[in-house]
């Protein structure tokens, strides 16, 4: 945290950190395969569909971890109703946030982490016969 700090970086530590992990890639994994899938955060939010699709990967993934989501704001995932959050991640998608974010690299680097964190998050979910 002090060389964080020291470089002028405003830090937090995380004591939940490997929870936080788990939140952080069953809401990005999702999010980054459908923006990739789509060809770019306006072309997904463009697609109510494809995004109720992500927004139901999001929720199946969270509901995998053993964990509470961190942070718990990630928790209204669950709990929202779909159109609200559709709308929210509709407008999002569309922001020069997003759209000037890594969201919108098409590399084969990315796609390929996307698919190896989706293995991993794959691997912690339960099986179904």
């Amino acid at each position: 945290m002090e060389t964080f700090r020291t470089a002028g970086i405003n830090a937090k530590a995380e004591p939940r950190m490997d929870a936080w992990l788990r939140t952080h890639a069953a809401f990005e994994v999702p999010l980054g395969q459908a923006v990739h899938a789509a060809g770019g955060p306006v072309a997904l939010a463009d697609d109510p569909d494809a995004v109720r699709g992500m927004l139901h990967l999001m929720r199946q993934n969270l509901a995998a971890t053993d964990t509470p989501p961190v942070p718990r704001a990630f928790a209204a995932l669950r709990a929202l109703p779909q159109g609200l959050l559709v709308a929210v991640l509709r407008r999002f998608l569309k922001s020069q946030t997003a759209v000037h974010s890594g969201l919108n690299d098409p590399s084969p680097a990315t796609a390929a982490e996307l698919e190896r964190l989706t293995e991993q998050l794959r691997g912690r979910q339960p099986q179904t016969s």
